[in-house]
This record gives structure tokens, sequence and C-alpha cells, in this order.
């Protein structure tokens, strides 16, 4: 006799198909989350505000960096001793550093990335003066109402914390240092922006934050307004490549087809109890057919 509930392989196939497509796709959702969460991003470390290429005229550019006073404050001071600016400006190009390449990814952002925008716009002129003082000393200000900056986790906001290993007070690094560039530029209408570039400190062990912020400057306002931003992150560690995710969603397909083929046996089972049994008709002889009518017109009489 047949059994009916005995599963075929072409179902087999499709339970395994479905359940290993559920896990795939699930995966995809798990590994642009985790990016989005670990890097800032899903996909690829956002682009420039699409603002900055209606930059018509260029006030000022400035190496910056921040300093942390006595009472806590910050404000930014101008920094020349990592910038290469003026060789960009030059037409000098200057591969041998982080500084001038545009690169941003997993493993470093380059805050001169606007810059090298810039000039392939035609717009960067080969000397520019600095942002003036008064100016200066308010934008860590503007940064901070924003509340858009990492505080970094405890030992990485600049305070001294004791070494488990040698009990030394040391600081394991200050999240919100600040090291980049400020840009003062107007657009077609005369309206004055202001661009910030910045690569922060240590929030975390290796993992170090960039910033992108534009304020638009109205004369009704004291304050300048936010009109456009990127943060995310970057590590410096050289295991970073592994962390992105097209390689987390890799790993989590060779997770899913390895859990897919018992969770197929699984349900391949349970659809087998969960059926209801099919209901067996019994076919007489032709003789007991024959003898149980005579009976019955016996009966009858």
């Amino acid at each position: 006799m047949k059994n009916n509930n005995h599963p075929k392989s072409l179902w087999i196939i499709l339970t395994f198909l479905l359940t290993f497509g559920s896990s795939v796709f699930v995966g995809f959702l798990a590994s642009i989350s985790i990016s989005k969460y670990y890097w800032g991003y899903y996909f690829n470390p956002p682009e420039l505000p699409n603002q900055v290429k209606e930059f018509d005229k260029i006030l000022s550019i400035t190496p910056v960096s921040s300093i942390k006073r006595n009472d806590g404050s910050r404000i930014f001071k101008i920094d020349t001793s990592n910038s290469c600016i003026e060789e960009i400006q030059s037409g000098i190009e200057n591969p041998q550093n982080n500084c001038g390449t545009g690169k941003c990814n997993t493993e470093y952002c380059d805050h001169t990335r606007i810059i090298l925008s810039l000039n392939k716009q035609g717009k960067l002129s080969t000397k520019t003066p600095y942002i003036s003082p008064d100016k200066l000393n308010y934008l860590y200000n503007y940064l901070e109402a924003t509340e858009l900056l990492y505080q970094g986790e405890p030992g990485y906001k600049g305070e001294l914390v004791s070494d488990k290993a040698s009990g030394d007070l040391i600081s394991k690094g200050d999240g919100k240092r600040l090291e980049g560039i400020v840009i003062e530029a107007e657009d077609n209408n005369n309206q004055s922006l202001l661009f910030l570039a910045a690569n922060g400190g240590q929030v975390s062990n290796n993992h170090y934050p960039y910033y992108e912020f534009l304020f638009k400057f109205s004369d009704n306002k004291s304050t300048p307004e936010l009109i456009a931003n990127n943060r995310f992150f970057y590590e410096i560690t050289g295991f970073e490549e592994f962390f992105v995710w097209y390689f987390i969603w890799m790993f989590l397909i060779v997770i899913g087809f390895i859990l897919s083929i018992p969770m197929t046996f699984l349900l391949i089972r349970m659809r087998i109890h969960l059926k209801p049994p099919t209901p067996q008709t019994i076919s007489l002889p032709e003789n007991d057919y024959l003898l149980n009518n005579r009976r019955d017109a016996e009966n009858t009489k």
C-alpha cells in the first residue's frame, strides 16, 4: 500500500529553498543594520552634502583643531601642523599620507575631500585667508548645540583613568577632540555658509568619528542654522574590512545555509504529523457482496 504521507523530493527541495532564501533575506537586513549601528551608514560612507555644489565664492579656508580649556569648555584654534591645504591649492599632489587623498572608507576619512571637490569644480583659488578669531571662538559651541558630537565611552573623554595592568593614570583618548578644516563660503544668492569637516578622537578602542557640518547664517538669528551634516566612524586596526556589510552578509549566508538543513527536516516532520490521515476505503470480495445481498433480501420478507 502506498504511503501518501511520505514527502516528495520536489517538496523537500522547495522547503529548503524557501528556508534558505528567507535566511539570506534576513541576513541581508541584519548585515546592513549592523553596518548602520557600527559604522553609521548602511552601505558606503555618504558623499559630501549636495549644498556644497552651490558654493559660489570661497571666503576663507582654515585648518583647525580643538583644545580643552581649564574650565572644561572647548574652542578651536588655527592649526597648520598636519595640514596640506596649501599644497592642494598650489596643485601639488600629496599621496604619501592620508591628507590630500580624499580617501573615505572604513579605515580613514580624509577631511580635505571638500578641498579636492572644490578644486575639481574650479572654485578653489591658490590663496585664501583664514577665518577671523571672533568667529572661530564660537564655532565649537555651535557644534555642541547640535548634540551630534559623540561623547565617547568612559576613558575616552579626555579624563585620566587607572590602568588595570600598572595602576597608573592614563588617558585612552578624547572623543570630542576635533581636527579638520573650516570653510566660509557664499552661494549664488549671497547666502553666508560655513562648512566644517573634522576627524574626532577615539570614542572607543580604535573607533574614530568623522563629521561634516554645514551651517547657514541669517541676519535675524544670533546663531547659525544647521542645514546638512554627515557623521560616521572608521577604524585603524587592519581588520576593519571584515566588518563591512557584505562580509557580514556572507558570514550570515553561511550560517543560514547550515541552519536551513535541520530546519528543513523539522518542517517536513511537522507537516507529516500535522497532516490528517487519508481515509482508507475497504473493498469487499465479490462473493461476500452477493452473500450480503441475499441476507438483506431474506430479512425483508
